[in-house]
């Protein structure tokens, strides 16, 4: 009876102490460094909220969902909605901290220390052991900046970070060492975790521009645990800390996104969900824009430009009833180049090219032709054929429509061979970059022919928010909104 007594006063004692806790105006909050992303009731019952979503259509195909693999505009834009970097950039692409939380600047402007923003949570993922996603720490900073100097990987997202102190010898190194076991660098010296949420970053020289380099797309940070050696689950599985996740790529090649439940702790998107689509022809985009539930195409091309612009390059009256036209401060950047390794005579070609002039091009944007150089033979045989190394970008896919057109019909012709480099069969390649990303990291100036095409969209009347912005990759999601458009949440 004692033993039993005894029993009931201890437990009486705790359940006192329970409900004294729970009435007290205070309580103690317990952290944990790395506690798994909680789903914060921030938003209304799913059964409340009107469930929203928005179609986007696009002109290239989204080709990988890995960071150092985004090398167009479409993939780019995908994925800044799943990732986020250190800094991002405003409307105006002026850099802003998005990973980090706060900056210090030493007094010689070389060293960087970034404070990261402890409410900044990896999607929930299979690569963590609880399949929980975790908070951001320096090491994965660190992980995702240097892995840009690996040999399996391209190397633009390296090009912008080679100002950093010990960078170039890695890259170097990673680049040219072939067997790891014979690399002396095992990570780069100005790349330095001072604690898990804080990174400090030296440069060599001063560079106005590093903070903008930290916000290109080629330098979205994802968790260590997604990098297997030299593998990447990225790919295909992508994990970032962005307001959206990879939900589903159905079988037609859409890409569906979903609204993370809770994002980070703060003002959640008005989109629940995105679908993101990629048509055979612009054509084919914009009828599916015309005829059903397409909402926003970022980026126009040059047909869909021709059809629907006027000669002023504004939107013809018959559409202004329907579409809003946006006109954004950047532009996609198309250069040819003449394969100098070719083996094959190529003197009939630059002979025609020669003559060429920016009246000759129907492709609206700016024509750059560096053709007076060009010697001209006025003996020399075309060839049947001349090659061009195969690219799916639309801008430069009609300028070599339109050239095949003006300078080999009929005596030759221009085709597009199956390989994405320059080869010693190929006569011509080209390169592709944005005006913002030019500006950080230029092109090789050695092209004959260059456009820079403003970046136009369209969209329809239903959609809010959208405005012009100078930054190529971004769609501001957080300000676009979808009136009358509610379907049941998958």
């Amino acid at each position: 009876m004692k033993l039993n007594t005894l029993r009931n006063f201890a437990f009486f004692l705790i359940l006192m102490t329970g409900i004294y806790a729970c009435s007290s105006s205070e309580s103690t909050v317990v952290v944990v460094e790395d506690a798994p992303a909680t789903q914060q009731t921030t938003q209304q019952d799913s059964t409340e909220e009107e469930f929203t979503q928005l179609t986007i259509g696009l002109i290239d195909s989204v080709t990988n969902f890995d960071p150092l693999f985004a090398e167009n505009l479409s993939t780019q834009r995908a994925l800044t909605l799943i990732y986020d970097g250190l800094y991002t950039l405003d409307r105006q692409g002026n850099p802003i901290p998005d990973i980090a939380s706060n900056l210090e600047v030493s007094e010689d402007s070389l060293e960087y220390v970034f404070r990261l923003n402890q409410n900044k949570f990896f999607h929930n993922s299979s690569i963590f052991n609880s399949g929980i996603g975790r908070r951001v720490n320096a090491s994965d900073v660190k992980t995702a900046l240097e892995r840009t100097a690996s040999i399996n990987v391209p190397s633009q997202a390296a090009q912008l970070l080679m100002n950093i102190r010990g960078f170039e010898n890695y890259y170097l190194e990673q680049r040219s060492v072939y067997d790891p076991d014979q690399r002396v660098l095992q990570s780069v010296a100005g790349i330095q975790v001072i604690d898990r949420q804080t990174l400090a970053i030296v440069l060599k020289e001063k560079d106005p521009q590093f903070l903008t380099k930290l916000a290109s797309p080629y330098l979205l940070i994802y968790p260590q645990e997604a990098i297997s050696g030299n593998s990447s689950i990225l790919s295909e599985r992508p994990v970032g800390t962005g307001p959206y996740q990879l939900n589903r790529v159905e079988n037609n090649g859409q890409i569906v996104m979903i609204r993370r439940d809770s994002f980070n702790g703060s003002d959640l998107p008005p989109i629940n969900r995105i679908n993101m689509q990629m048509f055979e022809s612009e054509s084919n985009l914009f009828q599916e824009f015309s005829t059903s539930d397409t909402d926003w195409i970022p980026e126009i091309g040059p047909e869909i430009s021709n059809q629907i612009l006027n000669e002023n390059g504004e939107l013809q009256s018959s559409y202004q009833q329907n579409f809003n036209f946006v006109q954004n401060n950047a532009s996609r950047i198309a250069a040819l180049y003449l394969n100098e390794g070719a083996e094959v005579n190529q003197q009939w070609l630059i002979s025609r090219l020669a003559y060429l002039t920016e009246e000759d091009f129907s492709t609206r944007g700016d024509i750059s032709l560096n053709v007076d150089e060009f010697e001209i033979t006025e003996d020399a045989e075309p060839l049947e054929q001349y090659y061009s190394s195969y690219t799916e970008d639309a801008i430069t896919r009609k300028i070599l429509t339109e050239l095949h057109n003006i300078i080999f019909t009929p005596n030759s012709s221009l085709v597009l061979f199956d390989i994405r480099v320059p080869t010693r069969q190929t006569s011509i390649y080209s390169r592709n970059s944005s005006s913002l990303h030019h500006n950080l990291s230029p092109i090789d100036e050695n092209y004959w022919m260059r456009v820079d095409t403003d970046i136009l969209g369209i969209y329809k009347n239903r959609v809010r928010g959208i405005e012009s912005t100078s930054v190529p990759w971004l769609l501001h999601i957080d300000q676009v909104s979808v009136q009358n458009s509610i379907t049941s949440a998958e």
